[in-house]
């Protein structure tokens, strides 16, 4: 009986010494993964690579929108120029009608008072025809 109790504490003590080594092993892989005052540059290395990654990456969406911007601002001012030029024609024709509109008023006119004193002396000289009788009663009209 003293082989059956002195070999059963030494399996427990194995047995526990195994999973002491095991725990052990897992402390240490852990702890490995746990950063040090001396990882303090790798630390900032990493984080100076991960900000001039994300300073790229936004560099490169600003420069995105800045070139389509600018090729609004083209387009825009290439209608813009479209747009001034239909305008000074529109302005030449303007004033070439205004000048037409003129020529004509001043024919207008013209045509008016020549008109005016062809009726004046028409009305004037007609009665030159007429003949007078005397003792007809003239109409009332």
């Amino acid at each position: 009986m003293t082989t059956f109790v002195t070999s059963a504490p030494n399996e427990n003590c194995d047995i526990s010494g195994l999973s002491i080594e095991k725990r052990l092993d897992e402390i240490c892989n852990k702890l490995s993964h746990v950063l040090t005052k001396d990882d303090s540059a790798f630390i900032k290395d990493i984080i100076k690579e991960t900000v001039e990654q994300l300073k790229d990456k936004l560099l490169g969406n600003v420069i995105r929108r800045i070139e389509i911007l600018e090729s609004d601002v083209f387009e825009h001012k290439r209608e813009i120029d479209l747009l001034k030029q239909e305008s000074a024609a529109k302005n030449k024709q303007i004033e070439v009608l205004k000048t037409e509109n003129e020529t004509l008023q001043r024919a207008k006119n013209d045509d008016s008072i020549s008109h005016d004193e062809f009726a004046n002396n028409t009305e004037q000289y007609s009665g030159r025809n007429n003949l007078r009788i005397a003792g007809v009663p003239e109409d009332q009209d």
